[in-house]
């Protein structure tokens, strides 16, 4: 929960918010938020999947195969860190999401400590911080504003455009 300061024909009020979601967000609101991330060096990791005029079906297996190529990216920044994974919760069945955990969990070396914690963004200040930061980062990618982009490009430690299916590829090589 946020408390957001307004101000609306000369008069401000405080609002307590769940969540800040970029696109419902105004001009404003979107460049103080990204400036705080870039304010307090908030490290990015992003991948930007080009679908290749593909639907994505939204299952388990697929969201961890996206998921899991990050992780094996932020791993090889971080080698032999403590690491916690914060992931948006994406699933809302239990079983999805244990799934969904399951299949992450292929990625992370055996001798290295982390934890998987899977969270909902309105109870998560750090997650909303991430969907913010993919919001500005989406723009770019769709030829909008790149304003907000801007703000946080210092702070992204990786930022790569993969197709889904080199994703697929990858992740099928792995299984079998």
């Amino acid at each position: 929960m946020a408390t957001v300061l307004f101000s609306e024909n000369g008069k401000q009020r405080k609002v307590n918010i769940k969540e800040i979601k970029f696109y419902h967000a105004g001009q404003n609101t979107k460049r103080q938020f990204l400036s705080g991330i870039a304010s307090v060096n908030f490290k990015i990791f992003a991948i930007i999947i080009d679908k290749k005029n593909r639907k994505i079906t939204d299952n388990p297996e697929n969201f961890s195969m996206l998921v899991r190529d990050l992780i094996s990216d932020i791993i090889k920044w971080y080698k032999n860190g403590n690491i916690d994974f914060i992931i948006d919760r994406h699933f809302h069945r239990k079983i999805d999401q244990s799934e969904f955990n399951r299949l992450v969990t292929m990625e992370i070396k055996e001798n290295l400590k982390y934890s998987i914690k899977d969270v909902d963004s309105q109870k998560n200040f750090l997650v909303n911080t991430a969907d913010m930061a993919a919001g500005a980062i989406l723009w770019k990618y769709r030829g909008k504003d790149t304003q907000f982009y801007d703000l946080i490009k210092e702070n992204i430690v990786i930022e790569k455009v993969v197709s889904w299916p080199e994703i697929k590829r990858k992740n099928i090589k792995k299984i079998t």
